[in-house]
């Protein structure tokens, strides 16, 4: 009895030790920056020119209503205008009627191009809501020690930096080693169709092959994690794809005084319920625990030593990530009932009734899998599915190359020693054009998000932190020089 006693104590004491060891294990960033003294910008004077593009109204209404071409025009002027040693060093392209390409020749011809790519379009303000905003949303306000309205977030902000940062290279002379190219759309908020598309075919019918391009869909996150004060730089190696499944219930119809056990409404709801009470299992993958372990660097110990075990805590970890829409959506293929159609007057019994559920689904999922899974879970012959559209998920860029060094590398510089992890991108962009025409795919904007930054984007209030822009712009200057320097 005695042995078995130490026996077990033995077995404690070696798990003790395997817990401890791999929470020991886990380090801050590795990373190293590019140069000591990286460079600086005027945010100020950034922030004048991201508020003269804000106040150009390049709106993507919808796929019924033609851009404004006045609108785009004027802002393909303005780019000219404000950055002319940008305009001197590369050829611009307009494809597609609205969209740019720029391309900065390189050096080598032995080396392939890379591309930063952003998007031109803004989504509309919601009629009704113009007063809700501090500042009028299409003003291009500076104040609070930002730039306020539509688009300085989601993607001028981006688009200036990048903007700004080829210009303070063009004008010391600056000549890449290898091709950039810039490739600005015209209808991100669209889908890219006639923008991104056009251009995308175009580069393909040319034979240009990117090692790789960098878009918007993910930044760094600052008091949004809890437990982490630091920020924690998200880069995004893949992007989810989307689906809108239309459920169609029919039912006999009638009179409202003599109903049946089922009306197609009910029949509708039980559609609903069947696929909205079996989500898709929550998994942690291999980039969720790089968020994991990146994050765990920032924590005291004991939080730190939960997240390094995961082979011990996942279970409680994953039911915590759950909580948070935000990070659950990362972790599964997403279920979204968003449209219900059905019914004439109170007292007719509707025959047929539709429901749009859209799907946001994970790259371990895909389309036809959706499909069949709803139709699996509904089990009701009354139920007619059918997909309305339909995008895959983009293929897993690599955390290894040379290019994801590099974003690491220009992020260590600007922001010093933050988290760095491999993130997935919830939302689309308009890199799902470019799959295919790149080695690896990536989607960083070097911005800090705040907690209620996320809420901007597409709302109110949107708007740009002046420190951001020059940060920003810094972080593609140090990208550039480390990508295409000699």
């Amino acid at each position: 009895m005695k042995k078995l006693g130490f026996g077990v104590i033995g077995v404690f004491a070696l798990f003790v030790a395997i817990i401890v060891v791999r929470t020991l294990m886990l380090s801050g960033s590795s990373v190293a920056a590019a140069v000591e003294n990286p460079p600086a910008y005027d945010g100020n004077a950034i922030a004048g020119r991201l508020s003269e593009a804000i106040r150009i109204q390049t709106i993507s209404w919808s796929t019924q209503r033609p851009p404004d071409a006045e609108a785009f025009a004027d802002f393909s002027a303005f780019l000219e205008r404000a950055y002319p040693a940008a305009h001197g060093a590369m050829t611009r392209e307009i494809v597609g009627g609205h969209s740019l390409i720029y391309k900065w020749a390189g050096t080598s011809a032995v080396e392939k191009p890379i591309a930063l790519t952003a998007h031109i379009d803004v989504v509309p303000v919601e009629a009704g809501t113009e007063d809700l905003w501090t500042e009028p949303a299409f003003s291009g306000a500076i104040a609070e020690g930002a730039v306020w309205g539509r688009g300085a977030m989601d993607n001028k902000g981006q688009l200036i930096a990048i903007m700004e940062a080829v210009e303070t290279l063009a004008a010391e002379g600056f000549a890449p080693s290898r091709d950039v190219y810039l490739l600005f759309g015209h209808d991100e908020e669209l889908g890219g169709f006639a923008g991104a598309g056009e251009m995308a075919k175009l580069l393909k019918s040319r034979g240009v092959h990117f090692e790789w391009t960098l878009d918007e869909g993910s930044g760094l996150v600052q008091g949004i994690i809890p437990g982490v004060a630091s920020p924690v730089a998200l880069i995004s190696t893949g992007e989810k794809g989307s689906t809108t499944l239309r459920f169609t219930a029919s039912a006999p119809g009638g009179h409202s005084s003599a109903p049946g056990k089922d009306t197609a409404i009910s029949v509708a709801a039980r559609a609903v319920i069947a696929v909205m009470d079996n989500p898709y299992p929550l998994e942690i993958d291999g980039n969720v625990v790089s968020f994991l372990h990146a994050i765990a660097t920032q924590m005291p110990f004991f939080q730190r030593m939960a997240l390094a075990n995961l082979w011990l805590t996942g279970p409680i970890i994953k039911k915590q990530l759950a909580e948070d829409p935000t990070t659950a959506a990362a972790l599964h293929t997403t279920t979204a009932p968003t449209i219900i159609e059905g019914g004439e007057k109170t007292n007719i019994l509707p025959q047929q009734t539709t429901v749009f559920v859209n799907y946001r689904i994970h790259p371990r999922d895909n389309v036809a899998a959706v499909k069949e899974r709803a139709i699996r879970l509904i089990d009701d012959d009354r139920v007619t599915v059918e997909a309305v559209g339909g995008r895959e998920p983009s293929p897993a860029a690599s955390a290894r190359s040379d290019g994801y060094r590099a974003l690491e590398t220009a992020t260590a510089t600007i922001f010093g020693d933050v988290p760095i992890a491999p993130f997935i991108t919830l939302q689309g962009t308009d890199t799902r054009h470019y799959i295919g025409l790149a080695d690896d795919n990536y989607r960083f904007t070097p911005f800090i998000y705040r907690s209620d930054d996320l809420a901007r984007i597409h709302g109110n209030d949107e708007r740009v932190m002046i420190e951001d822009l020059a940060r920003g712009a810094a972080w593609y200057e140090v990208l550039l020089r480390e990508t295409a320097g000699d």
